[in-house]
């Protein structure tokens, strides 16, 4: 095991930490497909914040569902400017996290453990099936890991200044170059995530109060507490509007009494050690989630993990607390958990082993394993204590210059000079002996002088009347079995505790892979937008009804460029086929060009006064007006939307369309200038002051249609899937207001666009067609 407090990493902790980086990156090759699948509403809605325009972006900011790192929201908007609005292009940054995070742990646990140590830590928690979960998707959980472990690492490197080091009186004081600029380097780094402030406090604190130049240490730390500070306090507040959901309420200590408090707090200390290896994060249901494999033995294996979790922490604590740089680390993780307590006491952050606390579980899993493997160690040690040592035969073999072994007084060594195994030989006193020990010798007459005794004579025998105490000498015998098969009983247990883990950390692997195309939520709201784009008319004002679909709608319309996750069902089929064609690979750009040609012919092929109700007939309408055939494949013929380049508030796109407020206006005259520039056929992005939003705390439909300037030609309304019954109440008053509906696109776990137009509020209503897309 390499000293505490390895400062420089050496060759074998570069060839490990290269050698989990590329293990790592070839389990993402095999999850390649989480990249390029649709956005979920868990995704969606950070991708509208990352892709806001920047005339709108601070004020958008209020409203978002939890708050975003400035350094994590750059990188992002970064990879969408750079490779376009793609699912995969913004899923990337997380992606590239997760090698160069394993990386960082082997080389934060190679300070205080060996490098299989160091392996293990970076496996247990980058294979875990959790944490694969969340770091497959758009969300920063992977990237603030990376950066909690990489500000521990730079602020512990300290290449010049040993460990437990004081600096002499006589040393010249004032602030080191060095470390200034490692504690700037730290804070620039906290500005990558939203707890970064978490851990940067605690290490400001214990440099300032270890002595004898507070003062300078505190120069030194003031770029990186300023910076977490002011990204805090001036970016992340800003964004705390989850504090008036009630979504975290079961992870606040606010509210609570105390008794309830501390219950609340044992709970959550409990979760977070014991909990951890399972699964990181159990609250969301929609992650994949580790078991613990039980079989035949029922919850032992659970219970069996748990305690060897909290044993090797403790021991890992006390051997990182005799360190310096042990007790930095241990400082970060304790003092960023009471941190947390104390936000969660004023409802800014959730405590407890949830996805929002992931940062610190790495620090977590070096306190462990560096403890597991003290612990493995000291039982070695004794197992090596307890083993016989020497023999006739290894000090047959040795030079003749070495110089002899004394035998301590009144002892003899006994051992078989014609066999090498340890044999049982009879003490003088008439008791057993493990051969190779020391044997007691009886005393010498005082009338005779002490002569050393051969080894090769025979023991003496035992005086008259002695009476041998076998009893004894069976206990004796016991007892350095025991000594012996114990520690490595203990150790065997330890490893076998480590297989659970590992076992357990990547039991959801296979529904994790079967999972990779599974539809979530919101997923098609893509498909939902291009339909919308396709079908609505100059003067159609679109309304989309449910609070939590607002972010997704916004970028689905404004910024993306993937196509739809399936292609062909937003196309006709073949003739006399009433099902969608399939391709083998949706939403993204690949997939969409094949069709682009189909969509940019259906442009011209409806003039500006048909219905689109003569062009989605899924199949035979009934008299009720709902389609019989509910295929998918009979729905509007939509083009793909071309890719969106750099949008720049006042100027024209890079694809002719003139940009209002960075957003693009709709109208024939749009598609005209967007077709003569190259892009025919593609349909206008519908501007957001032709779009209202109803639901939660916003005004009813009909009172904002009501206030609108100009009465809208046609009304399209989508209505988020999971609100459509809370929302009833504001639809059913648009028939009595003169609006019926005409036509439906159902999207599977998403959503309903409906087509209203204009009709006599006495008559009944008409026929309707249902176009189903899944």
């Amino acid at each position: 095991m390499p000293p505490a407090g390895r400062r420089r990493p050496g060759r074998s902790t570069v060839v490990a930490a290269g050698a989990v980086a590329l293990g790592l990156a070839g389990v993402l090759g095999l999850l390649h497909a989480y990249l390029t699948r649709p956005l979920w509403y868990d995704e969606i809605w950070r991708a509208h914040f990352v892709s806001e325009p920047l005339a709108s972006f601070w004020s958008e900011l209020t409203v978002a569902n939890t708050p975003s790192a400035l350094g994590w929201l750059g990188i992002t908007r970064l990879a969408g400017e750079a490779f376009g609005w793609h699912s995969w292009s913004l899923r990337l940054p997380g992606f590239v996290a997760l090698p160069l995070l394993g990386a960082a742990i082997v080389v934060l646990t190679r300070r205080f453990a060996g490098t299989t140590s160091a392996v293990f830590a970076a496996g247990w928690l980058c294979l875990n099936t959790t944490f694969l979960d969340l770091a497959t998707q758009l969300k920063p959980y992977t990237v603030e890991a990376l950066a909690a472990v990489c500000i521990v690492v730079v602020w512990t490197s300290d290449p010049r200044e040993p460990p437990d080091e004081v600096p002499a009186a006589g040393a010249a004081r004032g602030p080191d170059r060095g470390r200034l600029v490692r504690r700037t380097a730290a804070g620039v780094l906290a500005l990558v995530a939203v707890p970064g402030i978490f851990v940067v406090l605690p290490l400001v604190a214990v440099d300032v109060w270890r002595g004898p130049a507070r003062r300078w240490r505190l120069v030194e730390c003031l770029p990186a507490l300023a910076l977490s500070t002011v990204h805090t306090v001036g970016f992340v507040a800003h964004q705390s509007s989850q504090r008036n959901g009630d979504y975290w309420d079961r992870q606040f200590l606010a509210g609570r009494g105390p008794w309830a408090a501390l219950r609340f707090v044992a709970d959550q200390v409990r979760a977070t050690v014991t909990g951890s290896p399972p699964g990181i994060d159990r609250f969301d249901p929609s992650l994949v989630h580790g078991t613990v494999p039980a079989g035949p033995f029922g919850s032992a294996p659970a219970v069996l993990i748990a305690v060897a979790v909290v044993v090797a922490g403790g021991t890992g604590v006390v051997a990182l607390a005799r360190h310096r740089q042990g007790r930095t680390l241990l400082a970060a993780l304790g003092g960023a958990e009471l941190m947390m307590l104390g936000a969660s006491a004023a409802r800014y952050w959730p405590f407890g082993p949830t996805r929002t606390n992931l940062y610190v579980v790495p620090l977590l899993v070096v306190v462990v394993v560096v403890g597991a493997e003290r612990v493995i160690r000291s039982l070695l040690s004794a197992v090596r204590g307890h083993l016989p040592r020497g023999g006739p035969q290894r000090a047959a073999g040795r030079s003749k210059g070495s110089p002899p072994t004394l035998t301590l007084p009144g002892s003899v060594a006994e051992r078989s000079h014609s066999v090498f195994s340890p044999r049982v030989v009879t003490e003088g006193d008439g008791t057993l002996a493990l051969s190779g020990t020391l044997v007691p010798t009886p005393p010498a007459s005082p009338a005779s002088p002490a002569s050393p005794v051969s080894p090769a004579s025979p023991p003496p025998s035992p005086p008259v009347g002695a009476t041998p105490v076998p009893g004894l000498a069976v206990s004796r015998v016991g007892l350095a079995r025991a000594a012996v098969a114990l520690p490595l009983a203990a150790v065997v247990a330890i490893t076998g505790c480590g297989v659970l883990l590992m076992q357990t950390s990547v039991s959801g692997s296979r529904p994790l892979w079967e999972h990779r195309d599974r539809l979530r939520g919101l997923d098609l709201m893509v498909d939902a937008a291009i339909v919308t784009r396709r079908v609505a008319r100059p003067g159609d004002v679109v309304a989309v009804g449910g609070r939590l679909a607002r972010p997704g709608w916004l970028y689905a319309m404004e910024a993306s460029d993937d196509g739809p996750r399936e292609p062909s069902d937003l196309q006709p089929g073949p003739a006399g086929d009433g099902r969608p064609r399939r391709s083998g690979a949706g939403g993204t750009a690949d997939s969409a060009a094949g069709e682009r040609s189909a969509g940019e012919r259906s442009a011209g092929e409806r003039s500006a006064g048909e219905s689109p109700a003569t062009e989605t007939s899924a199949g035979e309408v009934s008299a009720d007006g709902v389609s019989a055939g509910g295929g998918s494949a009979g729905g509007a013929r939509v083009a793909i939307p071309a890719p969106r380049r750099a949008v720049l508030v006042g100027r024209s796109g890079a694809d002719g369309v003139s940009v209002v407020d960075g957003h693009r206006p709709a109208g024939r005259a749009a598609d005209a200038r967007a077709a003569g520039s190259g892009g025919a056929g593609t349909p206008a992005r519908i501007p957001r002051r032709d779009t209202v939003f109803f639901g939660g705390a916003a005004p009813a439909l009909l009172r904002q249609l009501a206030q609108r300037p100009v009465p809208p030609g046609h009304l399209l309304v989508f209505v988020f899937d999971i609100e459509r019954t809370g929302l009833a109440g504001q639809l059913a008053p648009l028939h009595r207001a003169g609006w019926c509906a005409t036509e439906d696109w159902t999207f599977r776990l998403t959503g309903v666009l409906t087509r209203y137009d204009r009709c006599s509020a006495g008559t009944p209503p008409p026929r309707r067609v249902i176009v189903a897309y899944h």
